[in-house]
């Protein structure tokens, strides 16, 4: 693995990247110098500190409400691991059970699984999380429960195919012939040989998902305030563009790095996972 990073060493900036956002999302109440919530009014819309009018206390400026960019930056990090742990979690492993599920009895199962999942991957997400915030209102169950039911068919779709192609190799086929039982093929021989592609399908899902609770919460379907959501920061600071750029511009540039930083990861997994599609 340490050979595969340095021969190309232009993933190590997403790897530094990441790990930066993972370490403020567990770090953050020691990381952010003042509270994500908590306003100050008299300190309301002061620019970065690199801006004339800028303070020492408050690097990257303060919003309407006089909230410190930096903290609420840092506890929006913890916010968008949060979902993506939960959605990813939740909608993978059911995902990964449909298309083992489908892929291996094949046949009436695997048609009545895949028309579901067809079925879901049609859902409107975002007109979705509209209905559910009219009938309830936005919250962090409801945004991980719109994510989790468009998210688990992009599972349950790839590892379908890929079963497919394992169950015909002859380890599943000797195991059959021993009597083991098909659960027991399913989680002892077929689950480990489509690991590989959970693991990189699940990192390209990570971005998606934080791009998708982002989305949401700009939309002001997602997390609502005054929770320190990148996406609900976007949408706080949309009014204020040319006299307090600051607010919307430095979550953006979160979401776009954290994003472009997992897409790349992903092809970098791809490659050190699959060694046939290595770029030497």
């Amino acid at each position: 693995m340490l050979g595969l990073v340095l021969s190309k060493p232009a993933f190590v900036l997403p790897l530094f990247i990441l790990s930066a956002m993972v370490l403020a999302g567990l770090a953050a109440p020691w990381l952010a110098p003042h509270s994500p919530v908590e306003g100050s009014l008299p300190n309301q819309l002061l620019p970065p500190i690199w801006h004339d009018g800028g303070n020492k206390d408050f690097l990257l400026g303060t919003d309407n409400l006089g909230r410190d960019i930096l903290s609420r930056l840092i506890f929006g990090a913890r916010v968008s691991l949060t979902v993506a742990l939960v959605a990813i979690t939740t909608g993978g492993m059911f995902g990964v059970a449909v298309g083992i599920l489908a892929g291996y009895y094949g046949r009436w199962v695997d048609a009545l699984l895949m028309r579901v999942t067809d079925l879901a991957l049609s859902l409107p997400t975002i007109l979705l999380a509209l209905v559910l915030a009219t009938i309830f209102e936005p919250s962090f169950t409801n945004v991980n429960l719109v994510i989790v039911l468009v998210l688990w068919s992009r599972f349950a779709r790839q590892i379908r195919g890929e079963v497919l192609s394992v169950k015909q190799r002859d380890f599943v086929a000797l195991a059959k012939v021993a009597g083991c039982s098909s659960s027991r093929i399913m989680l002892r021989h077929i689950l480990p040989n489509v690991g590989n592609t959970i693991i990189v399908l699940a990192t390209f899902q990570v971005a998606w998902v934080i791009l998708l609770e982002s989305t949401l919460s700009f939309l002001g379907v997602g997390i609502p305030p005054p929770n320190p959501a990148w996406g609900l920061m976007v949408a706080e600071g949309r009014n204020m563009l040319v006299s307090a750029y600051w607010i919307s511009l430095f979550p953006g540039l979160a979401i776009a790095l954290t994003v472009l930083s997992l897409n790349l990861l992903g092809d970098w997994l791809r490659d050190l996972l699959d060694p046939r599609l290595r770029q030497l």
